[in-house]
C-alpha cells in the first residue's frame, strides 16, 4: 500500500489544504494522505501558535473522515526539522519495497536545490509536484537537469518502484491563505467558510492571531 506525505505549516489548516490533499490521494491512487505539520520549518520564522496547537486544528479539521490523517512525526524530532530526515525515518516504518510520495508545489520545487541533502530526498521516496499560480517547472541548471533524470508522467509505472521518481500534477487551487486568515483574525473580521468551522472555533476560544 501506498503511503503519502503533505506536510506545511497549517498556521492554519484551510479548505484550500484540505481539498489539495484531498485531490492527491484520488489521483494517487493511496487510501490516505498524511497531513503532516512541520514543527520549525528551516525556511520559515517560528510560528505565532504552537506546533501542538497547529497539530489540534489539524485534527479538528479532519475529523472522524479516513481519507486525510494527521502526522505528527516532525513534531516529535527536535528542530531544525528537514525533509530529508523524515522521508528517511517514515522509510524505515514502512520498509523498503512500499511506494513512498512526498508531495510539494511547485514553488517548493523551485527551491528544491537550497533544502538540506536535497538530492539524497529521492534515496527514500517519489516527489510529487502539483501546480502553483506563478511557477513553472525549472528549464535549465541543476533542478532542470534533476528533473529530466527522474521524471515520470506515468502513475502505473512509479507505483512499480518504491522511491527515486519526479512526477507532476494538476490540483485544484482555491483562493484560500493562511496568511489571510490571520490577518482577518487579528482585524477582526469573519474567518467562516475559509475553515472548518471547528477550527474557527478554537481559534477564537484560543484566541490565535488576535
Amino acid at each position: 500500500m501506498s503511503v503519502a506525505l503533505f506536510g506545511g505549516s497549517f498556521n492554519p489548516v484551510h479548505f484550500g489544504h484540505l481539498r489539495i490533499a484531498t485531490e492527491l490521494a484520488e489521483q494517487l491512487q493511496v487510501e490516505s494522505i498524511r497531513m503532516m505539520p512541520c514543527a520549525f520549518p528551516p525556511h520559515r520564522d517560528e510560528t505565532e501558535v504552537t506546533a501542538e496547537q497547529r497539530l489540534k486544528m489539524l485534527q479538528l479539521a479532519i475529523g472522524e473522515q479516513m481519507l486525510l490523517q494527521a502526522e505528527d512525526i516532525e513534531l516529535k524530532r527536535p528542530a531544525p526539522s528537514y525533509s530529508v530526515d523524515t522521508v528517511r525515518l517514515i522509510r524505515e516504518q514502512i520498509g523498503p519495497e512500499t511506494p513512498l510520495f512526498l508531495c510539494i508545489g511547485m514553488d517548493s520545487l523551485n527551491g528544491l536545490d537550497s533544502w538540506h541533502d536535497w538530492q539524497k530526498i529521492q534515496d527514500y521516496c517519489h516527489i510529487v509536484v502539483s501546480s502553483r499560480p506563478g511557477y513553472k517547472v525549472p528549464e535549465s541548471g541543476v533542478l532542470a537537469d534533476w528533473i529530466n533524470n527522474h521524471r515520470c508522467d506515468d502513475l502505473a509505472v512509479m507505483k512499480k518502484t518504491a522511491q527515486g521518481k519526479c512526477y507532476f500534477c494538476e490540483l485544484t487551487m482555491l483562493a484560500i491563505s493562511s496568511t489571510g486568515i490571520r490577518e482577518k483574525v487579528s482585524n477582526g473580521e469573519n474567518i467562516c467558510f475559509l475553515t472548518p468551522d471547528t477550527v474557527v472555533d478554537y481559534i477564537h476560544q484560543q484566541h490565535l492571531y488576535e
